[in-house]
């Protein structure tokens, strides 16, 4: 799940919510809480909140901006109607006067017109509006909403300046629009916009969200309630409230799913349905397939000829997946893959993956040993292509036989290796079992995009050469059951004797995961870094563009005016580290840590993680957070990328034409196992209220 278990909590303190067209339709109605949220940047992420909220029985408007890269996807309008199944609203999230400052729209009234009557002849009922918070807003000093005339004050001139552009009063400066005295604004082709000149009824909209009549109104804009009180501090039972919530800042920690499997399983199959029909971005045999170096990926085939060559290659294996998982971990979402190989190097999955979660997709063995032996595995003595069996005379069985052993050997491994199951032939027959397979996973399936993407057939075999069980001769069914006798047992399929009848269609989890080769040595916590800044004698700090002078209670940062300032806590400068600067990061790991520091006067404050490659160049900078007056000491965790060498954290401070300074107390900095990150999203739902 992507979404923040925090995020839940909120859902359980408001508990009912309607939509901003049912606040707006119900201005008389004194208690009622109107839910909303603004989707700048990832509509999936969009849909997996609405998924979400649905099943906690909650309803909100969704204003989808029309000036996003997503409004181009393809399917588009399916995942518009897929929030829409959901119960929600759909509304647009207007950032009209910026396209048109950007020279991108003339006659705004046509664009708006056509942009709308595609929803509206796809079944997409737009009623409302939100004016979107473009930078070009406080560049150019405008709000998108100036746009309708049914929007217009009295005295605009009073009314609407000191806003944001989101159209709330605030009280950074920074962030209060004038108006312009003259009604109109100007672009930089000389072309003059008269403000309030366009109808709202006109292009059949009924409100604007902040025109709407409300006691309260809440907003996380910028990713912290800092323009308006946290509603999660307040109880809300009482009064019209309006309550603003960007999906984007309630992203959760990413989650990893292997769907491991025999060849001839199904797994293509799934990785395909994943991708279209889940949040998830899915991908069928991506590790060991794909070098990522310098942020490119290069697919590089190495699970076909020489296969067995790199089996016994573990350094190059474990570089291969260390490039795979530094992949993974730029996809700002959850991540599914299907693969079939992977089987064969579990050890080194659970050094590079410890927080992925591994799901066994078995078939019938029969129906796989038929498949892969029409498919022209072990056809001969020497195939290089697929996965030699640890079995007394290998090299003198049959090629049916080498299949049987195949399949026999890779479920057993699986089944001790993988926390979960899922069945083919349910799998690929049964929506409702596939899609409560995957719920119990935390993943969640949007029916209106999965319905096209289920009935489809993927890689069927064309070659039908080895017949079906039914027509094996004798000899044939007393090989294959003499082999696969004890894995049809366990997996409740047909053995010689008998039909078990057992549940072999449910996700459980399996005892016997730490008898493959688990590691069981590596610690759940180790502080790495513990800096005490009142301690003269730490000196391994850099800096540049501030004066550091020592305190009794610690250090005092003083940046020169005008510039800005760094304080590298590992040494070092920011581009590049030497041997012994910064610290080394290990894989399977993600680290938290505390700044204490103090304010002694007002300078804008940001952590940064900078990472490294083997040379000590700076390959990547992370933002840890703006460290505020009212959030001390600060807490922070980030996970250093796969292929990094080298980390470094650095105290960021903003040039000012103010002299400011900022004392630093300590640091402590701890790694945790990647398994132990806090990534269920749905634990005390109902249990925990915020007031």
């Amino acid at each position: 799940m992507s979404i923040r278990s925090d995020y839940f909590k909120y859902l359980t303190h408001l508990g009912k919510t309607v939509t901003v067209r049912e606040l707006f339709e119900n201005p008389y109605v004194p208690d009622m809480i109107a839910l909303r949220h603004d989707v700048d940047y990832d509509l999936d992420l969009a849909i997996e909140m609405s998924y979400w909220e649905r099943e906690s029985g909650i309803r909100s408007t969704y204003f989808l901006l029309h000036s996003a890269p997503y409004w181009n996807d393809l399917r588009f309008i399916e995942k518009c109607l897929q929030i829409q199944d959901f119960g929600h609203e759909i509304g647009l999230h207007l950032n009209i006067l910026a396209e048109w400052m950007r020279c991108k729209v003339d006659n705004l009234a046509s664009y708006l017109e056509r942009l709308l009557a595609s929803l509206r002849k796809s079944g997409i009922r737009v009623t409302g509006v939100s004016a979107h918070g473009d930078r070009l807003c406080y560049e150019r000093q405008f709000v998108n909403y100036w746009c309708f005339s049914e929007l217009r004050p009295s005295d605009p001139v009073i009314a609407e300046s000191g806003i944001s552009a989101e159209g709330i009063p605030v009280k950074e400066e920074n962030f209060q629009i004038r108006y312009p005295e003259s009604h109109r604004i100007t672009r930089g082709d000389d072309n003059v916009f008269d403000l309030w000149s366009i109808s709202m009824k006109g292009l059949g909209f009924d409100y604007d969200a902040t025109h709407v009549p409300y006691d309260s109104y809440y907003t996380d804009s910028g990713g912290r309630w800092h323009r308006s009180p946290d509603p999660g501090n307040h109880i809300l039972t009482s009064g019209r409230h309006q309550i603003l919530m960007h999906p984007i800042y309630w992203r959760g920690p990413q989650k990893i799913y292997f769907f491991l499997s025999a060849a001839r399983s199904g797994s293509k199959w799934l990785a395909n349905f994943l991708e279209q029909a889940t949040p998830l971005r899915a991908r069928h045999e991506f590790t060991l397939n794909h070098r990522f170096v310098e942020g490119k990926l290069v697919p590089e085939k190495h699970t076909s000829a020489g296969f067995n060559d790199l089996i016994v290659q573990k350094v190059t294996v474990r570089e291969l997946m260390i490039e795979a998982r530094t992949w993974i971990d730029e996809i700002p979402g959850d991540y599914a893959e299907a693969n079939v190989y992977l089987e064969r190097f579990l050890p080194l999955m659970e050094e590079v993956f410890p927080d992925a979660m591994l799901i066994h997709l078995y078939r019938d063995p029969k129906d796989v040993a038929r498949s892969i032996v029409n498919r022209d595995w072990y056809d001969t003595p020497e195939d290089c292509r697929h996965p030699v069996m640890e079995v007394d005379g290998w090299g003198n069985l049959t090629q049916f036989e080498k299949a049987c052993w195949y399949v026999r050997k890779t479920n057993e491994t699986l089944l001790r290796s993988c926390q979960y199951r899922i069945a083919f032939e349910k799998m690929v027959s049964d929506f409702e079992y596939l899609t409560k397979q995957l719920k119990l996973l935390d993943i969640p399936v949007f029916p209106r995009l999965a319905r096209e993407e289920f009935s489809k057939k993927i890689n069927v075999n064309v070659n039908s050469e080895f017949p079906n069980y039914n027509e094996w001769p004798e000899e044939y069914k007393a090989i294959f059951h003499s082999i696969c006798d004890p894995i049809n047992k366990v997996l409740g399929y047909e053995t010689l004797c008998t039909m078990l009848t057992v549940d072999r269609g449910s996700v459980q989890p399996d005892r016997g995961m730490h008898d493959a080769g688990v590691s069981k040595e590596k610690k759940l916590h180790e502080v790495v870094l513990e800096i005490d800044f009142r301690d003269s004698r730490y000196d391994r700090y850099s800096t540049k563009d501030c004066e550091v002078r020592s305190v009794d209670d610690g250090i005092e940062i003083i940046p020169k005016i005008g510039k800005h300032a760094h304080f590298l806590l590992g040494g070092g400068t920011w581009g590049y580290l030497k041997k012994g600067e910064g610290w080394e990061p290990e894989i399977g790991y993600y680290y938290q840590g505390v700044l204490e520091l103090e304010f002694c006067q007002d300078v804008s404050v940001q952590l940064f993680c900078l990472m490294y490659d083997a040379s000590g160049s700076l390959v990547v900078k992370r933002s840890l957070g703006i460290i505020r007056h009212d959030a001390l000491p600060f807490k922070f965790s980030f996970k250093v990328r796969s292929d990094a060498r080298r980390f470094n954290i650095v105290v960021y401070v903003s040039k000012s034409d103010l002299p400011g300074r900022v004392k630093l107390r300590k640091a402590c900095i701890e790694k945790v196992l990647l398994r132990d990150f806090p990534v269920k999203g749905n634990e005390n739902r109902d249990s925990q209220r915020l007031v």
